[in-house]
Order: structure tokens, then sequence, then C-alpha cells
């Protein structure tokens, strides 16, 4: 019988024996780049390069606020995926646990998110990789690896970055390739069993031609142990692999690049959190079951790495199952786990003309994912749902920029998108209720959501520049976005539709086909005026508008449509140097409006009926400050630090619900049979997905050595309270509902945390390897990501943990060439 180390090691052979030849032929052949100089380590802070705004500028004269890690940077902080920025920027809360697949990143910057992104709900924060735009938080969580740097934009970027970037965005930039001939091969491994191996390669293939691939493939066991089912919970396998090819005759530059990358996990880590005695106790209304004692089980008798998640429920004791429709069988076997599959390509393109520079940016995206979650955490069976999500995008844009004179500079462009995808689910209620043939023939099945989705996006932009003095300058541009959202629903509910269903789906009876579409169109603008004070010193102030694009819910049929979401800010920022370039403090304060905000409320339906749907919901703002800061106190020292302080609320009576109350024409209701229809102002709740605290402290120290270097690195990063799903219950509620929604509300409010990482790396100039010791969250916090009490009100009564990471740590030998 193998080990599982010795498995592990056969599973890597077998997925990738070119790569550990390749691995052993470096590792054992001279170092070509052994004859240069050691590496030097200055006094001074390097500077920083981004293109914020569509262009390459110096950090400490970008009149946005912006982080940026370049790759050394982020491999000292282990950023290994989107979600691991949180460590390192201000103002930038990202959610992974959610009641559906686990690839999703839910990006939330300033305190504008989306917790509810599918393919017809687009996320608040947009992604972008080489200047393409990653339109669907599927595509969120994949491999972050040989990247020239990363930027986190905050605040509204809807001129130059378009629609959906009411929060900020998150601009990728990889590793271009050039004509030096080089390399890198990487093995790592440690504790839950996790293995990786990736390389590099890079050099000219002609005098104008250039050529790179990577490629990496890493494993590891789960974080947790499902007691139930007798195995771990929460391991995951990951591929990744990304070519690129670069022409340059130094007027014409084209770089195309394809990736692609396939994950799997073999299911999420839920587990209970509370269950609600009103409803499961012995005079609930599913006491009669005795439920209790297996949630009293699932909720006191584990540790917290423990799970009694199951997946769906298997009624073996139920004479009926046999009979039941194939497709719910079929349901019932699916075991806990998700999947992501993800590839694209890209097409960058400038020319030199002359006076200005003509840029064009094609992109490709693709992304499909699934997975069947247990909602619930627990052996009984609650709630369990499989969901799927795939996304299919072309998109275009052009650019030109140049100057007009000696104080004009411009950019302008347009773009265009084109997105066609498909989103489902199927879920297991109550199936615990007992089966019948006429009132329960699909066994607690909720019944099928399916909706095919088309998305089209056109905009024009402009943006100049204008040198009021040769140390003030006026900043301005328009932007205009034109959308067009189509849906066709294959649903088994059909909300507000009176008449049969007019379009069967041939394979599923009873599914009816509804054709939505939907337009909308609006503008994005920023104005502003910068200072260069001196040459350490830089002011900016400005005023931005963006917009997130609006969709359809497609979890119902007959709903209407929500609108956009737009955010105003005012934003004003310093930045400066110190010390003769040892010492920098950047610092903005801001303050944003947000109108037509859209949330999951209570809703009136065209046919009259209330029901929970994303709406336009009312008015807020959110206002804070920002700092950052990185300090050289002596040679091979260097010390970071960041923080945010927000706040925010909505407007006073502008967050309005339609809840439905158990009882007929009840006082300040409208009559709805034997319930009556109440208003409900939410404008007191807390805005989710809003840390009020935020901050982040890293220091490096390299030490020279007669042989080469090492480097120490630590971090300490601190996420504060965040609020995911706060809810406001009638006046006219009863007392026991009222206690449901104060239990539902302590509970989504998730606990802050802190997490310690370190980092220490050997490098070895004569053969030019490193080997380094890594660990994560040092101190085994055990915390949440998210607490799911979603459903705790809502009927359902049980409220779920999505556990946060436990203590990991690893080693790694890196060669370069």
């Amino acid at each position: 019988m193998l080990s599982k180390t010795s498995r592990r090691v056969s599973k890597f052979l077998r997925r990738g024996g070119a790569l550990g030849l390749l691995a052993c032929t470096a590792l054992t052949a001279p170092a070509f780049a052994q004859s240069a100089a050691p590496q030097t380590q200055a006094d001074q802070l390097e500077e920083v390069v981004v293109t914020a705004r569509r262009t390459e500028e110096n950090l400490q004269s970008t009149p946005v606020a912006v982080t940026a890690m370049g790759a050394a940077a982020l491999e000292r902080a282990q950023v290994a995926d989107v979600t691991d920025l949180q460590r390192t920027t201000p103002s930038l809360s990202i959610a992974t646990g959610a009641p559906s697949a686990s690839g999703f990143a839910f990006v939330a910057m300033r305190g504008q998110g989306n917790l509810q992104a599918l393919v017809s709900n687009d996320p608040a924060v947009a992604i972008y990789v080489d200047g393409v735009y990653i339109p669907r938080p599927s595509q969120g969580l994949t491999d972050l690896l040989d990247l020239q740097r990363v930027e986190v934009l905050r605040g509204p970027q809807g001129t130059l970055f378009g629609r959906n970037t009411i929060g900020g965005a998150v601009n990728i930039l990889t590793a271009d390739p050039s004509a030096d001939y080089s390399g890198m091969i990487k093995l790592e491994t440690g504790n839950y069993h996790q293995f990786g191996a990736s390389f590099v390669v890079n050099g000219a293939l002609t005098d104008q031609l250039s050529a790179r691939l990577v490629a990496s493939t890493k494993s590891r066991e789960g974080y947790g142990r499902d007691i139930p089912l007798g195995r771990d919970i929460w391991s995951q396998d990951s591929d990744f692999v990304r070519g690129k090819l670069k022409y340059d005759d130094g007027k014409v530059q084209l770089v195309l690049s394809g990736d692609y990358n396939k994950m799997s996990d073999n299911g999420q880590f839920t587990a209970l959190h509370a269950y609600a005695p009103e409803l499961f106790g012995p005079t609930g209304s599913f006491g009669p079951f005795g439920l209790a004692p297996t949630l009293n089980a699932a909720l006191h008798n584990r540790g917290f790495y423990d799970s009694y998640a199951t997946g769906f429920f298997v009624p073996s004791s139920n004479p009926n199952f046999a009979a039941l429709p194939a497709q719910v069988r079929a349901l019932y076997t699916m075991p806990l786990g998700n999947r992501l599959e993800a590839y694209g390509f890209g097409l960058n393109g400038s020319v030199d003309l002359g006076g200005a520079t003509l840029k064009s940016i094609t992109g490709y995206r693709f992304s499909d994912t699934d997975g069947v979650v247990d909602t619930d955490g627990t052996p009984a069976p609650i709630l369990t749902t499989w969901a799927g999500y795939s996304s299919e995008q072309w998109s275009q844009e052009l650019q030109i920029n140049g100057a007009v004179g000696d104080k004009f500079t411009y950019i302008a462009g347009a773009y265009y998108s084109d997105e066609k995808g498909q989103e489902f689910s199927r879920s297991q209620n109550f199936g615990f209720l007992p089966y019948s043939a006429t009132t329960r023939p699909n066994a607690g099945f909720a019944g099928q959501n399916l909706a095919d989705v088309h998305n089209t996006s056109t905009g024009v932009f402009g943006q100049g520049y204008y040198q009021l003095t040769d140390a003030v300058r006026f900043a301005g541009g328009l932007r205009w976005t034109w959308d067009q959202r189509d849906t066709t629903l294959h649903n088994y509910s059909a909300w507000g539709v009176t008449t049969t269903c007019n379009l069967p789906k041939p394979d599923v009876a009873g599914v009816c086909a509804q054709t939505q579409q939907a337009k909308f169109d609006y503008p994005a603008w920023t104005f502003g005026l910068d200072w260069q004070v001196n040459d350490a010193v830089f002011a900016y102030v400005q005023t931005r508008r963006a917009s997130k694009s609006g969709g359809w819910n497609t979890r119902a049929g007959g709903l209407p449509a929500f609108r956009p979401e737009t955010t105003r800010d005012l934003e004003a920022g310093l930045k400066a140097t110190w010390l003769e370039n040892r010492l920098r403090t950047n610092i903005a304060v801001f303050h944003s409006w947000q109108s037509d905000v859209q949330r999951n409320a209570a809703a009136l339906t065209p046919a009259g009926a209330s029901t929970q749907f994303i709406v336009n919901a009312g008015d807020a703002r959110v206002y804070g400050i920002e700092l950052e800061g990185a300090y050289r106190p002596w040679t091979g020292m260097e010390l970071t630090a960041n923080l945010s302080l927000m706040n925010g609320e909505y407007k006073s009576g502008s967050f309005i619900e339609q809840q439905s109350v158990a009882g007929a024409a009840l006082a300040g209701c409208t009559p709805a049979g034997a319930s009556s229809i109440c208003p409900v102002n939410r404008s007191a709740e807390e805005l989710p997905q809003l840390p009020k605290s935020q901050y982040n402290l890293g220091a490096t120290q390299a030490l020279p050595t007669s042989f080469g270097k090492v480097t120490l690195h630590a971090d300490y990063s601190y996420l504060g309270r965040q609020y995911y799903n706060p809810v406001t219950p009638a006046a006219q509620q009863s007392a026991t509902n009222k206690a449901l929604y104060a239990a539902s509300n302590a509970i989504t409010q998730t606990p802050g945390y802190g997490l310690l990482n370190a980092r220490i790396a050997v490098e070895f100039d004569a053969h030019n390897i490193e080997l380094a010791v890594y660990g994560k969250n040092l101190t085994s916090k055990e915390y949440n990501v998210r607490q799911f009490a979603d459903v705790y009100a809502a009927g359902l009564g049980f409220a779920t943990d999505f556990i946060g990471e436990p203590r990991t740590y690893g080693a790694s030998l890196t060669k370069r060439f």
C-alpha cells in the first residue's frame, strides 16, 4: 500500500512527467546567470509604476487611490489568488463562502459589493487581466502566477474602466515575454499533504519575437474532517497554464496570450452555527419530525474543523424511493464537491502613430463552474443545493492617446462586449418531510431554476488633462454605456404568471420558458484637479460617477428587471515622500453617495404577491479615510502599513420593503387574503460587507551573506466585523417571528479576525537557487469568513458558518536560470 505522500508524488508524475524531467534538468545544469553581480540593497524606496489611468505613471503623481504590488512583494505576501489581496489593501473585503459553487470571489471595495453576482447580475468591483474585463466572479479565484504586478484601484473607475466599477477595479498584469533567455522551476510541499510544482520558460524566438510559457499544478487534502462521511472535506486540486507571444519592431507591438485553469474540491467547509428552537423544538413547525437531537449533535459535538455535512439526503428507509423520478434519484446520489474550468485568449496591440498611440485589446473569456453544497451543514436534509454557472464573452476595446501641444494630453476609446451564459440551481428543501406521489412528487426538491442569459455592452469614452500651470493640472472625462440584458427562463415556478406554461421545455414537463429583455444606458464621469506641490508632495481632489449594470432576477419568472446602481464620490488625496525617499505616506479621504442600491428585499410581484428578489432598494452613503505607508529605516529593512476606517448608512426612509405578515387586514397594511402586505422601513440596517476598520502591517529584512541573501518577512492583517444580510421585521409580525429576526441579525454579524503570516527565504547566488519556508495563520486563529443567516428567519430556521483556513506551513525550492 502506497503512503499518502507516495500517492501524491505518483499522481504528480502522471499529470506532469515532462515538468518533473525539466525540473531535474534545470537543477543539475550550470546556472546561466551565476556570473551576474550580487543584488544590491538600496536604502531608498523603489519607484512604483501603475496604469491606473490606462497609461504608465509614477504612483506618487497619479491622482487615484491605488495599491500596487510587484512580483517580489506578491511572493513575500503569499498572494496566490484574488482573495489574498484582502491582506494587502485597505478598504478591500472579499467573501468566498456562498450557498452555491465555491469558486466565487465576491469582491467589495469601500462598501460597494454584490453577494449575488450571477450571470444576470454583475459584480460591483471589476477584475481586469492584461486589460481584458473578467465578467464573472467564478473566474475571480483562478491562480495568480508569474505576474508583473497587481493594482487595486479604489473608488469609482467608470470613465476609463467602464461599468461595474462603483467600488473600484483590480487590475492584474501578467509578465510579458522578453528577449532574455531565462526561466524558473519551483517545487513546494507542506502540511495537509500540500504539493505543488511550477515552471516559467522565457526567451527570444527571433530578433522581434519572444515567448513565455508558465504552468503549475498543486493539490492538498482537506482542511476539515467530515464526521458522517468519514473523510476529509475542503481538499483542492488545481492545474494552470499560460502562454504568451510578443512581437515588437519598435513601432508595432503585439502580445498574444492564452491561459487555462481547472480547479476542483470535495466540498465547501460548512458547519451549523445555530438553529431556531421556535421551528425545530418540540412545539415548533418541524418538531414532530424529531430533528433537534441531530441538530444538537452537529452543533455541540464537533471541533472547530469538524463538519457534519452530508449533501443530498438519500431516504433509504423510504419504500417509495425507487418510484421517484430518475432525475430526482440521480440528484440524491450527487456527492459534495465543486469544479471550475476557466480559460481565455487575448491580443493586445499598439501602434506608434507619431503624435499618438493607437491600442487594441481583444479578449475571449470562458468559465464553467458548478457545485453541491450542504447549506445547513448537518446530516438533516434541510437545504442542499446543486448550482452552476457558465459564461462565454468576447470583448473588443480600441484606445488612442496622445498630446496636443505642450499642455494637453488625452485618451479616448470605444468598447464592445458580447456575453452568453447560463445559470441553474436545484435545491432540496425539507427532505425529511414524508414522500407523497401526489403532493410531493419530487421528494423535497424545490424545483428547477434555469436561465439562458445574453448580455451586450457598448461604450465610448474620452478623458483629457490640461496643464493649467507647471504644477497644477485639470482632468475631465466622460463615458456613455449602453447595455442590453436578455434572459430566457426555464423555471418550475413563475411568480406573477397567471397563464399556463406557454412553451414547455421538451425534456422536463411543466417547465415554463419566458423571454425577458431590458435595455439601459448611463453616463460615467471624472473631474479633478491635482497639484505637484514640490518634488516630494502631490495633492489632488476629484469627483467621479460610475454605475453597476442592471439585470434580471432569474430564480423565478415574471419579476421586473432591476435598474443600474450608481455611485458618485468626492475624494481628496495627499501623496508624499520623506527622508530622501526612505519614507512614503499616502492618504485619501472619500465620501460616496449610492443611488438605486440593488438589494435582495421583499417586494410585490406583478401579480401582487410578496416574495424576496433583487430590487432597487434605496440610497446610501459611505465615507472614510485610507492611509498607506512604507519606510526603510536602515539598510535592507522595509516596513509597510495600511489602514482604512469607514462608515456608512442608508438614506433615512429610502429602503422600504413590502413584507407578507400572517393575518388578514392588519392595521397599516394591504389585505392579501389570509395575510397582509406591510411596508417595512429597513433604512436603519447596517450596510453589507462594510468592515469599519481594517489594517495590514508588514516587515521585510534582507540580510546579505557570503553565499547570497537571507530575506525575513512577516505580515499581520486585520479585517473588522462585517454584516452580510441584516433584516428588519414588520411591526405587525408576531413575537416569535421578531425573535427569529433578532437572532438572524446577531448571527449575520461576522466577527473580525487577524491573521499572522511569515516567510523566510535563503538565496544561493552561485546556483541561483532559493530555499524558502513559509506559514499562514501562524497563531491558528479560528475564524469564519462568513456567517450565513439569510434563511434563518425566512422559514428554514438555520444558520451556517463558512470556516476560514487553519494554520498552514510549507517549504519551497526555486531554481532560476
